[in-house]
């Protein structure tokens, strides 16, 4: 990985710790989803707390969330050198 595709991925990398204290403090509202790009499940997340009534439920789902939230991040950081190394490819 050359200098400039290092450089972008050290800007857009997600990291563990800052994953985990969004489970940990915002897991119910689902933001800990959102920052590792799980936009769907982060708003099926958001609406359910919002309802009240799923509150629960999300309370539960952050709680398991905590114990994936390091897969969760390693996939979101092997995407993204993917998708930097495709992009740099197709410059070519």
């Amino acid at each position: 990985m050359n200098t400039s595709k290092l450089i972008r991925y050290e800007a857009n990398k997600r990291s563990g710790a800052t994953a985990a204290v969004f489970c940990i403090f915002f897991g119910f509202l689902g933001l800990h989803r959102f920052y590792v790009n799980k936009k769907r499940s982060g708003t099926v997340m958001l609406i359910l707390s919002l309802v009240g009534v799923g509150l629960p439920v999300t309370i539960i789902w952050s709680i398991i969330d905590l114990f994936r939230i390091s897969d969760m991040v390693c996939t979101y950081n092997n995407d993204l050198a993917d998708k930097i190394e495709q992009h740099y490819y197709t410059l070519r």
